[in-house]
């Protein structure tokens, strides 16, 4: 029986790596669904990629959507084969999973069947896990709960922010993919039962998650900013009543300034490389910060002297309003 036709449908930078990957060893991908660039705004889609001239010196046929919604109508050519999301946000409609003769493959990364559902690479830096599991799974109405074919442990380091960790991702799952396609044309005899009675779903986040409560442990405030930094919205606080965006940070001294009060929030001094900034228990060091969409650390550090002492809000406030 002939494979029939792929379809890769994607909407991010891990697929577009994915694409020229799968490509480059000779996966017959025929047909790449994607969404506008507008629709990627409309949704905020973190590390959206534009795939058009991937697909266009590739000579795969390209369908951009006008919403994030995949229909039978976007797929509806025959000897649908089989179908690989990678780096899409949004569930597969059953019936259109059901017109691929190998159903579809989508990808996760967590401790499964802990962690499914949205923000996994965030999620696990936030509560500091030391590795993750990256697996391509069969596709269900549901999310991420699909049978194992292909996986691999992924180490998280104590230096990683989200965008090193997307790469690592990126990089493990494209090759998952590679070993999963033919196990899935063989019955993926080995493929591995996730199992639905310890199933955990993370949390979708929003850009409001960020916000940093300088009450917090210092490890916890460094965990928070290095999940959130590029190509996620960012952590932030506020400083003067403007909201300052955090994009890069690393726990300082836990032995300077044990003579002060400790106050959460406050700026304890203005260095060459950023500001020392107090949490619940060590100083934070604040190396790249924005506020207003310009650079104010490290670019305006000549004028932050004058702000020691000043203390970042104690409180959530009006988040969107300032």
């Amino acid at each position: 029986m002939k494979l029939g036709r792929i379809i890769y449908v994607t909407s991010g930078i891990n697929g577009l790596y994915g694409l020229k990957y799968l490509h480059s060893k000779g996966v017959p991908i025929a047909h790449v669904i994607t969404i506008q660039k507008q629709v990627a705004e409309r949704y905020t889609v973190s590390g959206f990629a534009d795939v058009s001239d991937v697909c266009a010196q590739r000579d795969i046929k390209l369908t951009k959507l006008k919403t994030y919604n995949i229909t039978l109508d976007d797929i509806q050519e025959n000897e649908n084969g089989l179908l690989i999301v990678n780096g899409w946000n949004r569930l597969i409609r059953p019936e259109i999973i059901e017109t691929f003769r190998y159903g579809g493959l989508g990808i996760h990364a967590g401790h499964p069947p802990i962690g499914l559902g949205r923000a996994p690479l965030p999620w696990n830096i936030i509560k500091n896990f030391n590795d993750i599991e990256v697996y391509v799974f069969k596709l269900t109405k549901n999310a991420d709960d699909g049978d194992i074919v292909a996986s691999q442990v992924v180490e998280i380091t104590p230096f990683d922010d989200i965008r090193m960790l997307y790469e690592k991702v990126m990089y493990t799952g494209s090759r998952l993919f590679e070993k999963a396609i033919p196990k899935v044309l063989d019955g993926a005899p080995d493929a591995i039962v996730q199992s639905r009675q310890h199933i955990i779903t993370y949390q979708k986040r929003t850009p409001d998650d960020g916000y940093i409560d300088f009450r917090s442990s210092v490890d916890e405030i460094y965990n928070s900013i290095r999940a959130q930094t590029h190509p996620y919205p960012g952590a932030f606080s506020f400083l003067d009543g403007k909201k300052w965006k955090i994009w890069k940070a690393v726990p300082f001294d836990c032995y300077a300034f044990r003579e002060l009060n400790r106050i959460p929030g406050r700026i304890l001094a203005a260095l060459p490389a950023g500001i020392v900034v107090q949490t619940a228990s060590s100083p934070l060091w604040i190396l790249n910060a924005t506020c207003k969409n310009e650079v104010v650390i490290p670019n305006k550090l000549n004028t932050m002297e004058g702000m020691v002492g000043k203390v970042f809000a104690k409180n959530k406030i009006r988040l969107e309003r300032v």
